[in-house]
């Protein structure tokens, strides 16, 4: 046991440290199986893993994780790497308006120690006498240290999963590394183990080309995690791995499946050895595209394509080997039957992937645009646009069917359902009506049903329970029936109209509803409605704001970073070149202030932890800096509490009085007071600017900004007053209730 060398020795002692590491780690740290998701800077709960110490402690799907061993979330490094959350003390998980706080995370599943534990630590242990019975009863011979070698990654390697689904970043990189390095040692193995027979079956370069490729896997792999950038699956640049996947199963199916194993266990080969040997290029050829690459390709897609030739290509391939197996009039081994129908089946895959590049490349060319179905539903599109009513919409269709179909007349009628009426958009001969009734009575028709009879063909294109819309064409030029292609573009065109004609009903109801609940004289909607306006507007600047903030200000803020790094490391800048830096930095600097300021404005900042008040200094103070007028703010007789829709309303009003000052009024001084009396909220705005002629028959939607006022008011159920005149400034008077009437909640 002891006759070991020193490198035998070093090998050993790492393969038995490593499981003992994993073994240790698997026992102390439960595995929690908590998927999550970041959604506006929160971590969603979005699956738990059967079996796993969420599954069994029933931690709330859907819940937000608020902390990790009390620190944020996106501190732990689970989260920030592989969206999961393992390998922690506690955490505290907010569901339905509750916190739930986790500790004394311990003790896993029964099943969790059987499929992850007790199995692979067994494994190993039967790995490891195997290993030394190999070592002591077998000659001393290269083959054999390769054969152990094989034995203790695939061992070590089951015994990693333990920890990989934990995401520790050791027992992943072994995970990864030894079933990369699996299979090169056994075709190492075998190598050496067919030369001591003086069998020679492919180059050892190809063996040294492998070793070198998968190192370079692993050193990537060990570099992600160093770095904390690792690729898991669900990241955006997971296809790579898919990638690569795919490019040794190519490099290795062949040789191991169709070369190897039938040679060793039935004495044939399927296909030659070089023939096997042909397929490892696609190792070199896919990490030499990972490395030089610009985009990936949509490995999802051309996998689906490819799937679904393979699985289309099976019948035919089956059928043609038989055929030709039956011309050749001759007994055929069952290989070449096997040979046979893989060269006809890889030869229909290649032709259908062809054809449908070709199809897309030189469809265009060979088929002129006019009766191209694609174009025809792209140029309707476009028309649609431009029209405004039903009766234009439909016609639009009709001419582009007549177009695309190359029909003789068509006409468009409506009929009643219930009663015998019809409405038509021109004139139609009474004999096609007469011939279409027996189809219609008592049938029902869903959009884009085709009904073809010997005078012709009718696509309903709208179906309620009042009436039945149809467009009738009394056939084609040359007389053929539709085919299947024509069928479904008459389909897809009549479903875009109707979606399109019932949009443009919903609109022009909701316009009449909305002209007969708006007063003509006030020029006021009702307080529901403006509430409702004013909701929509605020929810959408705060996602505008959110917007901003996490996407183009983040990566601002990067590029400042980076160019200040550059700035201060690079030594070797030319004086000019210096200069030019750091005027590019102070541009990037103003920039990010600017989208700061607008992200404020979207949604002012902790206003709801400042309060009110504290709010309105902050937004008076910055109009200061950016105006000529000084503003006077008094709210020493303001104490109500207020809800989030009156403190921003309020916010908006005064931001809104604020800005016209600053544009419109010339004025040097601004005075603003807040106060409220019983259950009356008073917000006293006056200036001394230029004012402006205000009547009260002037319309106030011909200034937006008193507009919006005047809304905002009327939604609160408050008053406005106003009080102007050319040359005597600008004073307004609002007022409204504290507390929300409910015949006014949205």
């Amino acid at each position: 046991m002891f006759n070991f060398k020193w490198s035998q020795w070093m090998v050993l002692l790492f393969f038995i440290l490593s499981a003992c590491y994993m073994i240790i780690l698997s026992v102390t740290q439960p595995y929690l199986g908590i998927d999550v998701k970041e959604n506006h800077g929160e971590w969603t709960i979005i699956n738990i893993q059967k079996g796993s110490w969420g599954d069994r402690h029933n931690v709330p799907l859907g819940g937000v994780v608020r902390s990790i061993n009390d620190t944020d979330p996106i501190e732990h490094r689970s989260i920030s790497m592989f969206k999961e959350l393992e390998r922690a003390d506690s955490f505290v998980v907010q569901h339905d308006g509750q916190e739930f706080r986790y500790d004394n995370i311990d003790n896993s599943s029964p099943i969790h120690w059987l499929l992850y534990i007790v199995l692979p630590v067994l494994f190993f242990v039967v790995i490891l006498s195997i290993s030394y019975l190999v070592h002591k009863r077998v000659p001393k011979r290269y083959s054999a240290e390769q054969l152990i070698l094989f034995f203790l990654a695939i061992a070590t390697g089951y015994l990693s999963n333990s920890g990989a689904v934990r995401d520790d970043l050791y027992s992943l990189f072994l995970n990864t590394s030894l079933f990369l390095f699996s299979p090169v040692i056994l075709i190492h193995f075998l190598y050496n183990y067919f030369q001591e027979l003086n069998i020679y079956w492919f180059s050892k370069k190809i063996v040294y080309l492998l070793y070198l490729t998968v190192t370079l896997v692993s050193i990537a792999e060990g570099y992600f995690l160093i770095k904390e950038q690792y690729i898991h699956k669900r990241s955006a640049v997971g296809p790579i791995f898919k990638y690569m996947a795919i490019g040794m199963t190519v490099a290795f199916f062949p040789y191991i499946w169709l070369y190897l194993i039938p040679s060793l266990a039935f004495g044939v080969n399927v296909i030659s050895l070089e023939v096997g040997a042909m397929f490892l290029i696609a190792l070199p050829i896919t990490f030499m595209y990972l490395v030089t690459r610009e985009r990936l390709i949509d490995i999802d897609f051309v996998m689906s394509r490819v799937r679904y030739y393979i699985i289309l290509s099976v019948i035919p391939s089956i059928a043609l080997m038989f055929i030709i197996g039956w011309m050749i009039k001759s007994d055929l081994y069952l290989v070449s039957y096997i040979q046979i129908f893989l060269l006809l089946h890889v030869s229909l895959v290649l032709f259908l992937s062809l054809k449908e590049f070709l199809d897309f490349k030189l469809q265009r060319f060979l088929f002129t645009a006019r009766y191209s179905y694609q174009e025809s539903m792209h140029r309707m599109a476009q028309d649609m646009k431009e029209q405004s009513n039903a009766v234009d919409l439909m016609k639009v269709m009709r001419d582009e069917v007549k177009n695309v179909l190359n029909v003789r007349d068509i006409y468009i009628y409506s009929k009643h359902n219930k009663r015998n009426m019809y409405c038509v958009y021109e004139q139609i001969p009474q004999d096609i009506i007469e011939h279409f009734d027996p189809y219609l009575n008592d049938q029902h028709y869903d959009i884009g049903s085709v009904i073809e009879t010997e005078k012709g063909f009718g696509l309903i294109v709208g179906y309620s329970l009042e009436k039945l819309t149809m467009m009738w064409c009394k056939g084609k030029k040359d007389f053929t029936t539709l085919n299947h292609d024509e069928r479904t573009y008459l389909q897809t065109i009549s479903h875009n109209a109707n979606i399109a004609i019932q949009n443009m009903n919903t609109i022009e109801d909701l316009l009449k509803e909305l002209r007969k609940l708006r007063n003509d004289q006030t020029q006021k909607y009702p307080t529901w409605l403006s509430r409702l306006l004013f909701t929509i507007a605020e929810n959408q600047r705060k996602q505008l704001s959110i917007d901003l903030h996490d996407t183009v200000l983040q990566e601002q803020l990067y590029l400042y970073r980076k160019m200040d790094d550059l700035i201060r490391q690079r030594t070797d800048l030319t004086p000019s070149l210096h200069a030019e830096l750091m005027v590019y930095k102070e541009s990037l600097l103003d920039s990010i202030h600017l989208i700061r300021e607008t992200c404020n404005e979207l949604r002012p900042a902790f206003i709801e932890e400042m309060g009110l008040v504290q709010s309105l200094k902050n937004l008076i103070q910055q109009y200061q800096l950016r105006s000529n007028f000084t503003v006077y703010f008094s709210n020493e007789r303001f104490d109500a509490e207020l809800d989030q829709e009156r403190i921003l309303a309020i916010f908006r009003i005064v931001q809104e009085l604020l800005t016209n000052a600053m544009k419109h009024s010339e004025a040097k001084i601004v005075k603003l007071s807040l106060s409220n009396k019983g259950e009356h909220i008073m917000l006293l705005y006056s200036d001394n600017g230029k004012g402006m002629d205000y009547s009260v028959q002037r319309d106030l939607f011909s200034h937006i900004g008193l507009s919006g006022i005047e809304q905002r008011v009327n939604g609160l159920n408050g008053h406005l007053e106003i009080e102007t005149a050319p040359g005597e400034g600008f004073k307004t008077i609002i007022t409204f209730p504290v507390g929300r009437k409910k015949e006014v909640q949205v």
